[in-house]
């Protein structure tokens, strides 16, 4: 049971849990987003390869920040 304590505890665990919750959530609007272009217009994949690229840079540049926010 203290061991359990102390996983709940460490930072490692807590950074693993918000960035989980926060890839969850990520992810599924950036999976949405690429299926709208890629269905929606008609040179669709190459938005959707842009966006993706883009998102990449946005969600380190956002964890970053939620790092700081939650002291992780």
């Amino acid at each position: 049971m203290k061991k359990l304590t102390e996983l709940k505890n460490s930072k490692l665990f807590k950074t693993f849990i918000v960035f989980s919750i926060f890839r969850f959530f990520y992810g599924f609007f950036v999976l949405f987003i690429s299926y709208i272009f890629t269905t929606e217009y008609e040179d669709g994949i190459y938005f959707t390869v842009v966006f993706l690229i883009f998102s990449i840079s946005i969600s380190r540049i956002m964890f970053k920040k939620f790092k700081v926010k939650f002291n992780l």
